[in-house]
Order: C-alpha cells, then sequence, then structure tokens
C-alpha cells in the first residue's frame, strides 16, 4: 500500500504514521538504517505480521533508486509482511483513502 506525498522541500509523512497506527491497530517503533534512513516499524497485537513504513527515496549519488524502482513516483510504502489474514489490513485501511493498494506477491 502507498502513500505519495509530493510538495516543497523535504518530503514529510506529517501525521500519517499516527493515523496508520490508530486504522491499524498498532504502535511504531522509529528505527534508522544507513540504507533505508528514517522508518517505522510495528507488528499487530495479535497474530502473525509485520509492518514496515519507509522512505522509497533511496537513491545513490547517480540517483538512481535501490528499492522498488517500480514504483519511483510514489515517496512512502508501507510493507505488510506475512500477516495471515492480509485483506483485513486492506480493510482497516479503507477510511484513508490516501493509501493505495499496489502490489500483492504470494511465497510459498
Amino acid at each position: 500500500m502507498i502513500y505519495d506525498v509530493y510538495g516543497y522541500g523535504e518530503p514529510s509523512l506529517g501525521d500519517q504514521p499516527g493515523r496508520l497506527a490508530e486504522a491499524l491497530g498498532v504502535e511504531w517503533v522509529k528505527h534508522e538504517s544507513d540504507y533505508r534512513g528514517i522508518y517505522f516499524a510495528a507488528r499487530p497485537r495479535t497474530g502473525a505480521g509485520k509492518l514496515r513504513l519507509q522512505s522509497n527515496d533511496l537513491r545513490d549519488g547517480d540517483d538512481e533508486y535501490h528499492q522498488e524502482p517500480d514504483f519511483p513516483e510514489y515517496r512512502y510504502l508501507l510493507f505488510v509482511d506475512k500477516f495471515d489474514r492480509p485483506d483485513e489490513v486492506r480493510t482497516q485501511l479503507a477510511p484513508l483513502p490516501q493509501w493505495r493498494f499496489l502490489y500483492r506477491s504470494v511465497v510459498e
């Protein structure tokens, strides 16, 4: 699911982490990575799964994307991994129309 933030100056998530946490019933833990920069991670209170909210503006000195090159127009990505019922996450995000479902992959 994607949140796209276009604007002037530095991109910002604004209140989106809080709104997402409320909709999904999670608490974010802020992390910092040399590769990803600042990102947020959470796990649901019950059941399996993990969430990661991060910038998609990961570029090298040549402005090449290192992650998710198929979606360069989206500034922020919400990764929904290893959930038993991922469609429930889509239902929980329905009240937040700025988030768009983008891609689903099932690995066995």
